[in-house]
């Protein structure tokens, strides 16, 4: 199967999502207080927003395949409300693409960025990096979406275990068609 430059791109924006991505497994602080008063049981949920500290298991190395191609991820624990990441797709003759990616803890919530370059670190993305935002964090599945039309639509990462997870991501191809691309990356020890 022969890909196009275009494909290529959209297919290493869906891999991101090494994430690319990519499966994120929130700790959940969600928990419930019970206090009694006179017979009386009230029940106050804490605060259950997503935390940067939510996807500090991904810290590592990671590995995965689509057809011939090796997918690599490389993440940094998270620090001063940042993660930082490194993709590379290869196949059996040479490097296909590179990323750069973050995972950010901002006042609004968490955001996802990442850019593709060539192995000569030349940037496709012509003005600046995809943004996506966590829009779901549940059981496990970490859902990052974005709202500009004909680009990476969404990217899904499912935490399977601690040493695998699975990177979900919907484009739009060279063609104008929605494509899902899904890898499943396991920890390199």
């Amino acid at each position: 199967m022969t890909l196009s430059n275009r494909s290529l791109r959209l297919f290493a924006v869906i891999l991101l999502a090494g994430f690319s991505i990519f499966a994120v497994h929130a700790h959940s602080r969600a928990a419930q207080k019970e206090t009694a008063h006179a017979a009386i049981i009230t029940v106050t949920p804490e605060n259950s927003k997503p935390a940067l500290e939510d996807f500090s298991w991904l810290a590592g190395r990671w590995e995965g395949h689509l057809g011939p191609m090796t997918a690599e991820q490389q993440w940094m624990a998270p620090r001063n409300g940042t993660m930082q990441g490194f993709f590379r797709l290869t196949d059996t003759e040479k490097t296909i693409v590179i990323e750069l990616f973050t995972i950010r803890e901002m006042p609004g919530g968490i955001e996802f960025y990442f850019r593709h370059f060539s192995p000569e670190l030349k940037p496709w993305e012509e003005k600046e990096a995809y943004h996506l935002n966590l829009t779901k964090s549940e059981g496990g599945v970490f859902r990052f979406d974005n709202s500009v039309v004909n680009q990476l639509k969404d990217a899904i990462l499912t935490r399977v275990d601690g040493d695998t997870y699975v990177s979900h991501g919907d484009i739009t191809d060279a063609d104008g068609k929605p494509k899902a691309i899904e890898v499943t990356y396991h920890r390199v020890k």
